[in-house]
């Protein structure tokens, strides 16, 4: 789907832009031990003296991109761990995205030799314990998740041993929300075919896929946050519209930080959402804490608006531009007030992409199997929509928590999970072809083999284990 002159493409337009972000475990030894920090800064040193710019948390260098974006950057970087992030910038093929990965991939991978570590393809850090110990010992050191742990109850180490892929497509501000609501529907099937995150710490018993568990985990379910259980996962009721996709994080959860992950940290201890945030004020501003806990005075403004979109991390999300000037944030809320929102935000947004989380790191070699699918779902958005609306969404959240314990050759409700992957992995490769992605099956011919073994990637990883530890799925692994 490519942008518009507003940056809203149709679903009937031709494809637009693609980018990833890839999370690969780094270990220090054959065993899967985690590296100690200083690993990643000398990382961040050496990268710096060749031209990238530092950051708290990794570099990043501009990248020219074929057409308006959200970023023009690549960046290597950490989040909550030692996970190496690879994000490539907007690219219009598949191909594109490709060659910038590997790209990232060998510079990673060539200073990492160097300093005695590598970066696996695998779902879960096979060294690193989801437990308090090991979060404090190995983490990344950020304030806004200090806050999080501290102030509201997360238990961010549920997810610290965790690997991700993020892929990131262009979509029309109209589409936004149905592409949301399919993504989150087919989140269960498309673990099935991707999953690659065993239990590997669990003593027995252990999972093929532990992720969605783990985010679940990751927020308190009951008390003053609650409503951060709504912004995990998968939404309880289907996204239909962008008033219900907005108001998951705009009105049924306390407001998250004033500022973003990484900057203009602070926060109302009051804890109201954001619409009454911006309602309630006080003539004075609120009061309000820096996350040291310095007392400062906070006006909204239209910045608190714009820069919420990260608030919600559940499997699928927006990301937005938006326009200059900035309205004023009393104008949004007066909007959504009025019943208007998504009429107000389809002339104030200058772009939106739609970012899938829900994918597991996948194996060596197979990198980018889940951006094919993604990319291609997105580009036959229309057929992808009738197949998740042929099925209610109970059957899909089902189909969710069964991809977490069931064999990917089960039945959930009487349906086929190899027959129902199928028709989905059809309906994107119709979609790269329409994209023009040169062979488009080639993109999606894992996931076929995966369906043709009835085994995803996640029972190999526990058949390593069993066969000689974490030894050999760090050898299976290895990138």
């Amino acid at each position: 789907m490519t942008s518009s002159a507003s940056g809203s493409p149709r679903s009937d337009a031709a494809p637009g832009l693609v980018g990833t972000e890839l999370e690969l475990p780094v270990v220090a030894g054959p065993d899967g031990a985690p590296p100690d920090r200083s690993v990643f800064d000398a990382l961040w040193t050496e990268c710096a003296g060749q031209g990238w710019t530092r950051a708290d948390h990794g570099v990043s260098r501009s990248s020219a991109t074929p057409g308006p974006s959200l970023t023009s950057t690549q960046a290597i970087s950490t989040d909550t761990g030692p996970v190496l992030e690879l994000a490539t910038a907007p690219c219009a093929t598949l191909s594109d995205v490709r060659a910038q990965f590997v790209e990232l991939r060998d510079r990673a991978r060539e200073a990492l030799d160097r300093l005695g570590c590598a970066m696996l393809g695998c779902g879960v850090h096979p060294g690193l314990r989801p437990v308090p110990a090991d979060y404090y010992r190995h983490r990344t050191p950020r304030a806004a998740y200090d806050y999080a742990v501290r102030e509201r109850g997360w238990r961010h180490w549920s997810i610290v041993d965790k690997a991700a892929v993020q892929e990131i497509v262009d979509v029309g501000f109209e589409d936004a929300p149905r592409l949301l609501s399919t993504l989150h529907r087919l989140s269960g099937l498309m673990n099935f075919v991707l999953r690659n995150d065993p239990g590997v710490h669990a003593r027995a018993g252990r999972r093929p896929s532990v992720r969605s568990l783990a985010w679940r985990m990751h927020v308190p379910r009951d008390g003053r946050f609650a409503g951060d259980a709504g912004k995990v996962v998968v939404p309880r009721e289907v996204v239909r519209s962008w008033q219900d996709y907005l108001a998951i994080f705009w009105e049924r959860a306390p407001m998250f930080l004033v500022g973003t992950k990484d900057r203009g940290h602070a926060y109302v201890p009051e804890h109201p959402s954001l619409l009454d945030f911006v309602r309630r004020a006080p003539a004075d501003g609120w009061d309000a804490r820096l996350l040291d806990g310095t007392p400062i005075r906070v006006r909204p403004d239209a910045s608190h608006v714009t820069g919420s979109d990260w608030w919600y991390m559940g499997f699928a999300r927006v990301r937005w531009k938006w326009r200059h000037p900035l309205p004023d944030a009393r104008e949004i809320v007066a909007a959504w007030d009025a019943g208007r929102i998504e009429a107000f935000l389809a002339s104030a947004l200058e772009k939106v992409v739609v970012e899938n989380r829900s994918t597991s790191a996948q194996p060596p070699g197979e990198e980018l199997v889940s951006l094919g699918l993604i990319a291609g779902l997105a580009a036959n958005l229309d057929a992808a929509e009738r197949f998740a609306d042929a099925a209610p969404y109970m059957l899909w959240r089902r189909l969710l928590e069964a991809s977490t314990r069931e064999p990917l050759t089960a039945n959930v409700d009487g349906r086929e999970v190899v027959a129902l992957a199928r028709d989905m992995i059809a309906i994107a490769e119709a979609g790269l072809t329409r994209r023009g992605e040169a062979s488009p099956a080639a993109w999606l011919a894992p996931l076929h083999q995966r369906l043709a073994d009835g085994v995803s990637p996640a029972e190999r990883r526990l058949d390593e284990l069993r066969r000689g530890g974490a030894a050999a799925m760090v050898a299976a692994t290895r990138i």
